[in-house]
């Protein structure tokens, strides 16, 4: 799906497009960068909307690693993959950090392996997470992870997310939109409506009534 094809439909949905004219209230430009801001919102909430899963290089020695450059989330680890990250073993489970430290103190400081065994994961520090035993040197590991989504700067380009992204990714630009004219009580609301839907759509119906609560109506007031 090409960002031309969201673009137009957003201007149209705000009455700002005729074919063969510039976007007259909302440039295209800016159009194209609540496109991109839509795209790291959706991922934020949904991190499977912009994923991979791949052999990552392991730091040698340490327990603690960080997801590769352009990694948004750790997900998983699938499996170990070898020295060279092309030979698929055994695979690597999860375990929460206090049954490792109950019951192996010096995991972080133990020899290190070929082989890892285990994973450890807080979410509160969504790019670090832990292996246990340390890698040796070259060791591989399949990892999934959420990506930093590409900030779009064409209308010909090819968005990374899949098509069927679509919908959330038109309500967050509507609502980037309207909110821009903060002056305006009727943007705003049609702003906070689709906000609303954009959770909606993605299955957060808990932040959508939040939207619409007369206590958040009364803080955005303030």
């Amino acid at each position: 799906m090409q960002a031309a094809e969201l673009v137009i439909k957003v201007a149209r949905d705000l009455n700002d497009y005729e074919e063969g004219h510039e976007h007259t209230r909302w440039k295209a430009d800016a159009l194209l960068g609540y496109l991109s801001d839509a795209m790291c919102a959706v991922v934020l909430l949904r991190p499977d909307a912009y994923s991979v899963t791949a052999p990552v290089l392991l730091t040698t020695g340490s327990t603690k690693q960080n997801l590769p450059p352009g990694g948004a989330r750790f997900l998983s680890i699938v499996r170990n993959m070898g020295s060279g990250g092309q030979t698929p073993g055994l695979p690597v489970t999860p375990v929460s950090r206090d049954d490792l430290d109950a019951a192996n103190q010096d995991w972080h400081i133990e020899g290190f392996s070929s082989v890892i065994d285990h994973f450890v994961y807080d979410d509160t520090v969504p790019t670090v997470f832990y292996v246990s035993p340390p890698p040796a040197a070259g060791v591989y590991v399949d990892v999934s992870y959420a990506r930093i989504p590409p900030a779009i700067s064409s209308m010909e380009a090819e968005l990374p997310v899949n098509a069927i992204w679509a919908e959330p990714l038109r309500e967050y630009m509507m609502y980037r939109a309207y909110s821009r004219n903060d002056a305006s009580g009727e943007d705003m609301t049609k702003g906070e409506r689709h906000l609303s839907r954009y959770y909606l759509v993605l299955g957060e119906e808990a932040k959508a009534k939040l939207v619409f609560s007369p206590n958040f109506q009364q803080e955005q007031g303030r």
